[in-house]
C-alpha cells in the first residue's frame, strides 16, 4: 500500500471524523428555513454578506459568442448570466426577487427573442432562486436535487428570516416573492445542447453550502461557480462548517473541468487560477488549525482576532467581509481538527 502524504492523511482523517456531524449540523445550518435551537455564534468581526438588491443594476458583459455575464454594479451583490444557442436561451440564476428576475429577462430580450428554455438555480438561497416565479411557465428550471429538496421544506417567510442580516433588515426586498421550485433535478451531472452551444451543470460536493453547483461551458471553458468560488480578491467561506469537505469538493472540480474564466455568484470575474488559490488557502487553514490543537491553543485565541494573510490579494472594499469569513473558517477548522484528534486517540486506544 502506498504511503499517504501527511496532508492527504490529515484531510482524510478530517473528512471521516466530520462526516457524521457535518451531515447533521451543516445541513441544519444552511437549509433555507433553518431555525436552530442554538444557532452557531459568528466569530468577532463577522458581518453578513451585503446582498440587498435595491438599486442594483446588472451589467451585460459578453464573454464569447452567445455567452453573457450579468454583473452587479455593487460589491458582492449577486451576479447571473445567460447563454444563447441557435435554438434557445439558458439563464443562470434568477436573483433576489421579481424585480431582479425581470431585469434578467429584459437583459436577455435586449440580445435575442429566442425562448428562455432553461433556468438553472445554483443553490437554494433566496438570492439565487427568488426571481424564479417571473420566468415564463414554459421555462424549465433545473437544479441539483439537494437544492430542490431544501426548497421543498422551505417557505418564502422562512428563507427571508434566515437572510434578514444580508439585506440589512430591509424585509421589503421579499415583497411579492413566490417560491417556485425547480422542475428538473440531477444527482451529479446534467447537460443540454441549446443548438451549437453545450452547457453542463455539476455538483462536486458540499462547499459554502451543501448544494452549490457549477455551470460550465466546455467549448468556451467558462464557469459560473455560485458560492463555491467568489470573485477576484476573495477567499472561501465555509458556512457549512466543513473545511475539509470544501477542499475535497474543489479538488474534484479541478480534476473534472478546467475553466479559464470564472463568473462567481458574488464579486468580480476571475480566472481559473482562483481554484488553485482557494485550495491553497484551505490547506493552510487546516494545517494551522491542526498546529493550534496539537499545541493546546484555545479556540478563541486561534480565531477571534485573526487577520487574513497579508500575502493574499483581497479587494479593499471586501476586506472586512473577508476577515469575517477567515475567522469563521478558522473556527470551523479548529472544531474539525479537535474532533479528528479525538478520533485518532480513540483509534489508537482500540489498536492497543
Amino acid at each position: 500500500m502506498k504511503r499517504l502524504s501527511a496532508l492527504h492523511f490529515l484531510l482524510s482523517l478530517y473528512f471521516l471524523a466530520a462526516v457524521s456531524t457535518f451531515s447533521e449540523l451543516a445541513t441544519a445550518q444552511v437549509l433555507p428555513n433553518a431555525q436552530l435551537p442554538e444557532p452557531p455564534s459568528p466569530p468577532p468581526g463577522f458581518i453578513p454578506p451585503p446582498l440587498n438588491p435595491n438599486g442594483v443594476q446588472l451589467e451585460t458583459r459578453q464573454l464569447g459568442e452567445g455567452v453573457y455575464a450579468l454583473l452587479s454594479n455593487r460589491p458582492f451583490a449577486d451576479n447571473a448570466g445567460f447563454v444563447v444557442g441557435n435554438d434557445a436561451v439558458l439563464v443562470i440564476d434568477s436573483h433576489f426577487n421579481g424585480v431582479m428576475g425581470q431585469q434578467i429577462i429584459d437583459a436577455v430580450r435586449a440580445v435575442t427573442d429566442l425562448p428562455i428554455r432553461y433556468l438553472l438555480n445554483t443553490n437554494a438561497f433566496g438570492d439565487h432562486v427568488f426571481g424564479n416565479y417571473v420566468f415564463p411557465s414554459s421555462t424549465k428550471i433545473v437544479a441539483y436535487q439537494g437544492t430542490i429538496d431544501a426548497l421543498l421544506v422551505s417557505s418564502v417567510a422562512g428563507i427571508a428570516r434566515t437572510m434578514r442580516g444580508t439585506v440589512g433588515g430591509d424585509m421589503s426586498v421579499f415583497d411579492g416573492v413566490e417560491l417556485r421550485v425547480p422542475d428538473i433535478g440531477f444527482d451529479k451531472f446534467w447537460s443540454v445542447d441549446l443548438g451549437g452551444k453545450v452547457v453542463e451543470m455539476h455538483w462536486f460536493g458540499p462547499s459554502m453550502s451543501p448544494n452549490d453547483s457549477v455551470v460550465y461551458l466546455p467549448g468556451e471553458r467558462i464557469a459560473w461557480t455560485a458560492n463555491l468560488i467568489f470573485g477576484a480578491g476573495t477567499i472561501p467561506w465555509a458556512r457549512s462548517g466543513g473545511v475539509a469537505a470544501y477542499h475535497s469538493t474543489l479538488t474534484k472540480m479541478a480534476a473534472t473541468i478546467a475553466p479559464t474564466t470564472i463568473v462567481s455568484g458574488h464579486g468580480a470575474i476571475t480566472d481559473g487560477e482562483a481554484v488553485t488559490h482557494y485550495l491553497s488557502y484551505l490547506e493552510n487553514v487546516l494545517k494551522s488549525a491542526t498546529h493550534a490543537v496539537e499545541n493546546g491553543e484555545s479556540a478563541e485565541s486561534f480565531y477571534a482576532s485573526a487577520a487574513v494573510d497579508a500575502n493574499l490579494t483581497i479587494t479593499p472594499d471586501l476586506r472586512q467581509l473577508m476577515t469575517g469569513f477567515h475567522r469563521w473558517n478558522l473556527k470551523a477548522a479548529y472544531a474539525e481538527s479537535k474532533r479528528a484528534q479525538e478520533v485518532q486517540t480513540e483509534q489508537s486506544g482500540f489498536q492497543k
